[in-house]
Parts: structure tokens; C-alpha cells; sequence
């Protein structure tokens, strides 16, 4: 396994077991759960499709 994916794989880990003990709305595992977000929007390049959606939610403002 990659470096990033053992990364993202230990916050994962890291925000299930928190989410097990304070519960999913806790500030920590959403916390917990942002922070991998932003890793995966750094990791994970957009598809076209997501780019496409983008777009056009822009475009309708």
C-alpha cells in the first residue's frame, strides 16, 4: 500500500473508532471525517463528471 493510502486508511480508522465512541455527530468525528475529506479531495483528482457538476451549479448563479 502506498503512503497516501495508509494515510487516509489511518484517519479512516481513526474516525470510525472515534465515531464509535462519542457517537457520529460528535464535534470530533466531524472533525475527524472534514479532515479526510480534504486528504481525499487532495488524493482523488476530479472526474470529468465532477467537473461537469461543478460547472454547471456556477453557471446557474
Amino acid at each position: 500500500m502506498k503512503p497516501v493510502e495508509l494515510a487516509v486508511e489511518k484517519k479512516r480508522d481513526q474516525m470510525v473508532k472515534t465515531a464509535i465512541k462519542t457517537g457520529l455527530t460528535s464535534v470530533e468525528t466531524v472533525r475527524l471525517s472534514q479532515e479526510l475529506d480534504a486528504m481525499l479531495n487532495v488524493f482523488i483528482p476530479p472526474t470529468p463528471e465532477d467537473q461537469a457538476t461543478v460547472f454547471k451549479s456556477v453557471k446557474k448563479k
